[in-house]
């Protein structure tokens, strides 16, 4: 590997030459709290547990933590927190700023990932990450700069999900403020089945076994439920398999604008199909006026709908249960309302994601330009 040149003031080390690596925790991830007083890192990428203990493995500072099992994660922290067993805790020597190498190495996660190793579940090690070499301006002012600059663009990224997430809260509102809570039918609709909307008809996968390889890589659409739960729009516009013409003989096609229903392992998820695909048995295709609306009503008797599964291995439900669900009766012209609403903050959550993709894309420019000593500071 060709070495970086560096620009006048600029230092490479090892990072073995900063890092002071603390006592190991033994706390396990499972005793994470979802709220709690303090922090919780565990070997997840993301800090989403809490703890309320304070204990010899809690920490109180400025420190770096490292996932060490099964994939790269790199966090910083400046206040008490507590880690899992499956992290490294690092205190970095104060010529250097810890933000600082925060970003430089977060920059590098594929770096940090080529360094899981071993069979099963894989972990990264103490020497792997020493010897990582770090590029950084030996003047604390200019390191300052960098991070200031940095931490601009990340707080960017933080208000476009924020956003992200306001408008999806925008939906549900509206939903509930024109419909009310359709499990208590605070606004007293007149009650229906389910079936009084649409057709409802189940997928179909009649060969057995079902993974049998001719059935597959074709050029029609197959849509399973994990495809369904995945989907980050209400609208269903990826697939992950495809049927051949062996495949569609045994199978039901349902048309663009169905809405698919999973009746099995996640049951209640919903998404209105952006093309013309195939369903498994465990996909029911629901054909109804206003499939917009009927996505954010069934969203609401999710849980019922769970708990009428049966209790075997793999939970589902049959056709009978959605067919005689009862459900709120909303005539066809509120219906319509409501889902022109949803089209226009579809039409926003589309912007919103190519402006995600920008500010990404920004951010990560930024961060190859700044430990290369290009960012005019």
């Amino acid at each position: 590997m060709n070495k970086q040149k560096l620009p006048g003031g600029w230092k490479e080390i090892e990072l073995s030459e900063v890092f002071d690596f603390q006592k190991k925790s033994r706390i396990k991830a499972g005793e994470g709290l979802k709220k709690g007083e303090y922090k919780f890192f565990t070997s997840s990428d993301k800090q989403t547990k809490f703890i309320d203990q304070y204990n010899q493995y809690n920490q109180d500072g400025e420190y770096l933590i490292f996932a060490t099992g099964g994939h790269a994660g790199i966090h910083y922290c400046n206040e008490k927190f507590s880690t899992s067993t499956d992290c490294f805790i690092v205190k970095v020597d104060k010529k250097v700023l810890a933000k600082y190498v925060y970003y430089y190495l977060f920059g590098k996660i594929q770096l940090l990932e080529e360094g899981f190793k071993g069979a099963g579940l894989k972990h990264i090690s103490k020497g792997y990450i020493q010897d990582i070499k770090l590029f950084y301006p030996e003047n604390k002012e200019t390191q300052k700069a960098i991070v200031s600059i940095l931490e601009k663009a990340e707080k960017a990224k933080e208000w476009r999900k924020e956003a992200d997430n306001l408008t999806q809260d925008f939906l549900e509102s509206t939903f509930f403020e024109m419909f009310g809570n359709p499990i208590n039918n605070d606004k007293n609709w007149i009650k229906c089945n389910l079936s009084k909307y649409g057709l409802l008809a189940r997928g179909k996968s009649a060969h057995r076994p079902q993974n049998a390889k001719f059935l597959y890589g074709g050029k029609y659409p197959f849509i399973q439920t994990g495809d369904v739960r995945q989907s980050d729009s209400i609208y269903l516009k990826k697939y992950t398999q495809t049927y051949s013409e062996e495949g569609i003989k045994q199978s039901k096609l349902f048309y663009r604008g169905t809405l698919a229903i999973t009746i099995a392992a996640n049951i209640g998820e919903t998404a209105v199909l952006a093309f013309d695909s195939y369903f498994p048995d465990s996909v029911v295709g629901f054909k109804v006026e206003s499939p917009l609306f009927m996505s954010y009503l069934l969203k609401c008797y999710k849980p019922l709908l769970d708990s009428l599964a049966t209790n075997t291995a793999q939970k589902n439900i049959n056709l009978a249960i959605l067919n005689n669900l009862e459900v709120i009766d909303i005539p066809i012209a509120l219906q319509n309302k409501f889902a022109s609403i949803v089209q226009e903050v579809e039409k926003l959550k589309q912007h919103q994601k190519r402006s995600n993709q920008e500010i990404n894309n920004l951010f990560n420019a930024l961060m190859q330009k700044a430990f290369k000593g290009e960012l005019k500071c």
